[in-house]
């Protein structure tokens, strides 16, 4: 999905990074075309997790280089192969998780941990409803979640909303992009997950929730029933995207593999031009992020904020 041109393209709507490609004997690498005040450069995937590529296709990421021999490049894929690149830095960077099963029935009664199977019949027990949607007002409801957890949890700026906006033009109008939502036995929203299908797999992109109503532990029985909703539509892949490999990625990282993923290694490439970009912009707008938090600021004055920074972290 990543590596597509209606991908890029939302980057290319919301920032005004122009979409391009190249293509080497059928493999084609879709990328962003980027010029700010980091510099120019070129990214793949914009703002997505991977691209995925076989050992015999690593030919096509040299020639990729080689074109753009005057230009900083960035690369982030997914092998099972290291790939051995001549004009690349490579460093492993995380993991991509992917779980894959027969049926609905074959992922709860086999594939997945027994303590993982009970936290799903906990919130069941409690009442916790489960809604799969794909209109704009639920989508709005999902950023506003997300939006608290970056702020209030991570210290994070979020994508800003018209990025979300996007994504509900190009994938949740073409009945590709949804939410799956959790309720409180009082029907209030308490989590989700903003998922994409494409090529036979879903996409687990996004998810979101509120700190105070954890005590339902949500996640597990929204995973069951996403993998239900999979199975139902005949996919039979759930993409998890990319989990860190550093300790403060650990709790992420047990999680998926008890959801019955299999853990497959990123690396991220990195031409030498790359280390000549004026990243220490980045380092500047992080500080300014810490200042904003401290002010308690409204979604409003997030929104505006990351309207204007976040185009930076592509």
């Amino acid at each position: 999905m990543f590596n597509s041109e209606s991908w890029s393209k939302l980057s290319e709507r919301a920032y005004g990074y122009k979409t391009e490609k190249f293509s080497h004997n059928g493999f084609d690498i879709f990328y962003s075309h980027v010029k700010n005040d980091i510099g120019e450069y070129l990214i793949a995937p914009s703002f997505g997790d991977f691209i995925s590529i076989n050992a015999e296709n690593f030919e096509a990421l040299e020639r990729f280089s080689e074109s753009n021999n005057h230009m900083a490049i960035k690369i982030k894929v997914c092998s099972e192969t290291r790939p051995d690149l001549h004009n690349y830095k490579v460093v492993e960077s995380g993991f991509i998780h992917q779980v894959e099963y027969n049926s609905h029935q074959d992922w709860r009664n086999d594939i997945i941990k027994c303590k993982f199977r009970n936290q799903i019949v906990q919130p069941e027990k409690k009442g916790i409803c489960v809604e799969i949607l794909s209109d704009k007002e639920s989508l709005r409801k999902f950023y506003h979640m997300h939006v608290l957890l970056r702020i209030n949890k991570f210290n994070e700026i979020p994508q800003p909303w018209q990025y979300f906006e996007c994504i509900y033009d190009k994938y949740f109008a073409q009945n590709k992009g949804f939410v799956i939502h959790a309720y409180d036995p009082e029907g209030n929203l308490i989590a989700g997950i903003l998922f994409i299908v494409d090529g036979g797999i879903v996409y687990y992109k996004f998810s979101a929730s509120y700190l105070e109503a954890l005590q339902y532990r949500p996640n597990n029985l929204l995973m069951d029933r996403l993998i239900q909703y999979c199975d139902e539509k005949g996919i039979k892949k759930l993409n998890l995207g990319f989990t860190g490999s550093s300790e403060a990625y650990q709790g992420l990282r047990k999680y998926k593999l008890h959801a019955g993923a299999s853990e497959y290694p990123r690396y991220m490439l990195k031409t030498p031009l790359y280390s000549k970009l004026n990243t220490e912009i980045i380092a500047e707008i992080n500080k300014q992020v810490a200042e904003l938090i401290k002010t308690n600021p409204s979604l409003d004055d997030v929104d505006q904020f990351s309207s204007q920074y976040y185009k930076y972290f592509i």
